[in-house]
């Protein structure tokens, strides 16, 4: 039997092409590359302040006469240290304003009467071991006029915004004249164990 020629030409195509693919292959070759994504985190600082407060009028009296109140202490931890960290509050002498004369009030009238375990609103969440806690060496009432440590938190822990109540009290002395009696509060964080 004879074959058509057209069927020939077809299958030589066919072994043709084939054979172009297979050295087409054979000729590029590979090449691998290692790339690299990086990043940097950058630290950021530490924060601690204490809101402005009112602790409210006091009436004119011949006696001493105490006020309370509270303080709300924010503190925040950016550092991305893992340091740990220790807050300190002291209070200076309340300052005069008024037009009777009037003088200050020492800052050791001035008196921390508790310490609030502390609350998360960011970031690391509270460990009531490691920390942010209340110092063990804090024992209200004490008085604010040297540097007190109010809160405290272990390395590795405290990566984050916290808040703590602090209850105060002032007494203010008999025969204060009217006017206004300001304190100027210095609240410090630092890296700490």
């Amino acid at each position: 039997m004879v074959r058509p020629r057209f069927s020939r030409k077809v299958s030589a195509h066919v072994v043709g092409g084939a054979l172009a693919l297979v050295v087409g292959l054979g000729i590029a070759s590979s090449t691998l590359a290692v790339n690299t994504v990086s990043t940097t985190v950058v630290g950021g600082t530490r924060t601690a302040s204490i809101a402005d407060a009112f602790l409210g009028p006091v009436p004119y009296s011949h006696v001493d006469t105490p006020r309370s109140g509270s303080l709300l202490l924010t503190a925040d931890d950016s550092s991305g240290t893992n340091a740990g960290w220790n807050v300190t509050v002291v209070a200076g002498a309340f300052n005069y304003t008024g037009s009777y004369g009037g003088v200050a009030i020492p800052s050791a009238n001035f008196t921390l009467t508790s310490a609030a375990a502390p609350g998360h609103s960011a970031g690391q969440g509270v460990s009531p071991a490691q920390g942010p806690k209340v110092p063990d060496t804090l024992l209200p009432p004490t008085t604010l006029d040297t540097p007190r440590k109010v809160l405290h938190s272990n390395p590795n822990h405290g990566r984050g915004t916290y808040t703590q109540a602090l209850g105060v009290t002032l007494v203010v002395p008999a025969d204060s004249v009217e006017g206004s009696y300001t304190s100027l509060l210095t609240v410090t964080i630092a890296a700490a164990p």
